[in-house]
């Protein structure tokens, strides 16, 4: 069967001119970002450039060879068991990896692949009756459309078939309430450098897990001496990639993840790990928040809670204290609350630590 666009049967070769065409026009800057990819995807070169989000690192170009990514996307749609005339939404932007993968996967598994501008909202473009079986969307995405509370609107959530989340980190708020999802819901785990993700976590249902699968027997975990992953697989990378997350490793195919190196706090010979510490204490936190070690002449680093709040005074800020101190140990107590008005973000909406700290 051949790969449909927003209800279009198009082969290969027809899709490749329909892009070219749609390019010549006037178009939003979403849809010029989907049809120079589908271009560049069908043209004759034998890679694909790809851009980094820079949450760790300053943004960065790479190129991704492409029978690499397509073995990716053909991973991706055997690990979910998704065959042929699939419905797939795209309300990502195709400038980033997320997005693109969405797209690769959709033609090159001859999917029906209903494309929309990138917002919060974005069943709204969609026809209530059309059954989706597969959306990818960053956490916030998903958050937004439950915060609003519309029973209406949870119910198409829950109607679609997969709903992969990645980009960033799934809360403990968000994930305890998709534990009750009666459709699957996986966080993921990947990175440009992996071609998106090589490995899943069930969020929903009694399948939930507390750990990463990987979503191919063939990608092999390892770790270096600073505990983190190593990565091995054949098919997506020419070379092992070694990141820098520290996971514990259960067995060949699963893994947890703890938090990133460059993140992790040594504050007076104990390791802390932020990200660890902002899941235990995200429910009792309303605002925007992160962890993060600076220098401290006795201790080496210290651990300091930063706030999205100026408006907190003394006391709203010494009665947070006595509330993380009920859900954090004496030494994962931050030792200063300090608060900023707004943080500093990456190009995909990440929080970027370590602009937001040069501000303060």
């Amino acid at each position: 069967m051949p790969f449909k666009l927003n209800g279009q049967s198009f082969s290969k070769l027809a899709l490749q001119l329909f892009a070219e065409q749609h390019l010549a026009t006037e178009l939003q800057g979403w849809e010029r970002d989907l049809f120079q990819f589908i271009k560049d995807w069908l043209s004759d070169d034998e890679y694909i450039t790809v851009h980094t989000s820079g949450s760790t690192g300053n943004p960065k170009a790479i190129k991704l060879n492409k029978t690499q990514v397509r073995n990716s996307a053909l991973m991706t749609a055997n690990y979910l068991g998704l065959g042929e005339n699939s419905n797939t939404l795209l309300s990502l932007s195709a400038n980033y990896i997320a997005g693109k993968m969405m797209i690769v996967r959709a033609i090159e598994n001859e999917w029906h692949l209903w494309a929309t501008e990138p917002s919060n909202k974005p069943l709204e473009y969609i026809a209530p009756d059309l059954q989706i079986d597969l959306v990818a969307w960053v956490p916030s995405q998903l958050q937004a459309m439950l915060d609003l509370n519309d029973p209406e609107l949870d119910t198409r959530i829950q109607r679609i078939g997969t709903i992969i989340l990645g980009g960033s980190p799934v809360l403990p708020n968000l994930a305890e309430r998709l534990r009750m999802f009666p459709n699957r819901v996986f966080e993921t785990f990947g990175m440009t450098e992996t071609i998106s993700h090589i490995a899943m976590r069930r969020l929903s249902g009694p399948e939930a897990q507390n750990t990463f699968e990987t979503t191919d027997p063939d990608i092999i975990l390892g770790q270096d001496d600073r505990d983190c992953l190593v990565i091995v697989a054949p098919a997506l990378a020419h070379q092992p990639v070694v990141t820098n997350d520290i996971v514990e490793v259960k067995d060949d195919r699963h893994f947890r993840w703890l938090g990133r190196v460059d993140n992790v706090v040594n504050s007076g010979g104990i390791k802390l790990f932020p990200e660890e510490l902002e899941r235990k204490i995200q429910p009792l936190i309303a605002q925007r928040f992160f962890l993060t070690g600076i220098s401290d002449a006795q201790l080496g680093q210290k651990l300091i809670l930063v706030l999205e709040n100026p408006e907190l005074d003394p006391k709203e800020i010494e009665h947070l204290k006595e509330t993380l101190r009920k859900a954090l140990t004496r030494y994962e107590m931050p030792r200063e609350i300090v608060t900023i008005s707004r943080f500093e973000e990456t190009a995909t909406y990440k929080i970027n630590r370590t602009e937001t700290l040069k501000k303060l």
